[in-house]
Order: structure tokens, then C-alpha cells, then sequence
């Protein structure tokens, strides 16, 4: 089961508001250019500050125009900046990014205070599952391939696993979390028969040149013949 809350309207956090507020430790966990979110995580597990977490806390910025924060703030208290803190803080940034429509929120930890310039937030805590990137990046008619990054958008390929990482994992398997990937070329067949079509998996492969190859070889046989692009978890 997973907690959380979604601000998107001027009453859910009226200038001034503190809207979320907790001792633990947050990471900058990820941020989406493309899509203009941000993500700040706090993990389950030991802390490092004497303390043991059986949840995982995921906070989400969207869309962000500015931000000035650290990348690690043990507690966090977030409201909603004053009318006198926005402007101040919207004074120094570019005139396009001084939107009425964009909020500012200040993030404090410890002795020190962050922005960032967004028009929305929203957090959610739970188990985080061994396969799931995050609370904010699921899977769907939209986006039918299980997520291989925190948010959605273009993936930089930081977190992905060379093709001697995925034969270990395949040889000896764990039960860490599975945060890297690896794209493998499902081979997919279709045979029209007189009560419908019939769609199966022919094969998976390391590379696309091999599964290219094994699709000419079928092709003959099959209605179609096509290759899917899927991302192994590691």
C-alpha cells in the first residue's frame, strides 16, 4: 500500500503553507530534462543517521523552471514560499521563467534553505518493489515497457548494463534491487490462421544484428515477422 498526496491548486498550499515535513535523510534522485521533473528519494534501510526506514519516500517536481538545492538534505521541511520570498527569488531568474503560474517552494535542512520553481508536488511512501523504478514511473497503455528510469523521458543510458553484466546476472541470480538494464531483440512471429491470428515469441537475442538474422530466416515461414526492442532487469 502506498501513502501520498498530490498539490496541483492554489488552496491545497496557500503562500506561506509548509506542506511536508520529516527527519529522514533525501537523495536528488533523478531528474528528467526532457519531461522538466524532479525527483528527491529517501531510502528504506539504515540512513546513516541512526535510523532504520521500511519505506521508501519518492517527492516529485513538475514541471521545474529553477532550482537551487542540495544534492543530500538530512530532514526536510517544504512549504510554500511567502509572496515576498517568491518575488525576491523570481527577481533573479530569466523573465521567462517568472511565470505567474509556477510556485515557489523552499526546501530547509539543517541550516540551509533551497528553491525550486515548479507548479506542482507531490509525494508518495511505500515498499518499493525490487523492479520498480519509482512511484512516479509506471507502466501503461501509454508506455506499454516496464521502466528502466526514475522518471519518464530519455533515458542517457547511465544506468544501463553491458551484455557481461546481464550473462552474470542470468548465471547468478540475487535479490538485490534492479536498478540497471540491459535492451535485449525479442524475436516475434504471426501466423493468420482462420480463427485469428496466432503471435509468439520466436526467440531473444543480445544484438540486433543476430535477431535480424534469425528474422530472415523465419520470415519466409510466418504472416510477419518483426522484432520488439525489451529491457532485461537487472
Amino acid at each position: 500500500m502506498t501513502d501520498g498526496m498530490w498539490l496541483y491548486q492554489e488552496h491545497q498550499m496557500t503562500p506561506g503553507t509548509e506542506i511536508f515535513r520529516s527527519d529522514r535523510r533525501f537523495f536528488l534522485e533523478a531528474y528528467s530534462a526532457s519531461h522538466s521533473q524532479l525527483l528527491l528519494r529517501s531510502h528504506w534501510g539504515d540512513d546513516e543517521l541512526g535510523q532504520s526506514h521500511e519505506t521508501t519516500i519518492d517527492i516529485l517536481f513538475k514541471p521545474v523552471d529553477a532550482l537551487k538545492i542540495e544534492t543530500g538534505l538530512d530532514g526536510l521541511v517544504i512549504r510554500r514560499a511567502n509572496a515576498t520570498e517568491e518575488a525576491q527569488i523570481k527577481t533573479s531568474l530569466a523573465k521567462d521563467r517568472r511565470s505567474l503560474d509556477v510556485r515557489v517552494f523552499l526546501l530547509e535542512s539543517r541550516s540551509t534553505t533551497g528553491y525550486i520553481v515548479s507548479m506542482a508536488v507531490g509525494w508518495r511512501e511505500g515498499i518499493l518493489g525490487p523492479t520498480r523504478r519509482s512511484f512516479f514511473n509506471n507502466a501503461g497503455p501509454w508506455a506499454p515497457r516496464w521502466p528502466t528510469q526514475s522518471l519518464g523521458g530519455v533515458n542517457p543510458g547511465f544506468n544501463e548494463a553491458t551484455t557481461e553484466d546481464l550473462i552474470n546476472a542470468i548465471a547468478s541470480p540475487t535479490t538485490a534491487r534492479r536498478d540497471r538494464f540491459r535492451q535485449v531483440h525479442v524475436l516475434m512471429t504471426r501466423t493468420d490462421m482462420p480463427e485469428g491470428p496466432e503471435i509468439f515469441g520466436a526467440g531473444v537475442f543480445l544484438t540486433s544484428q543476430d535477431a535480424e538474422d534469425a528474422r530472415m530466416q523465419l520470415a519466409p515461414s510466418f504472416t510477419d515477422c518483426w522484432i520488439e526492442t525489451l529491457p532485461v532487469a537487472l
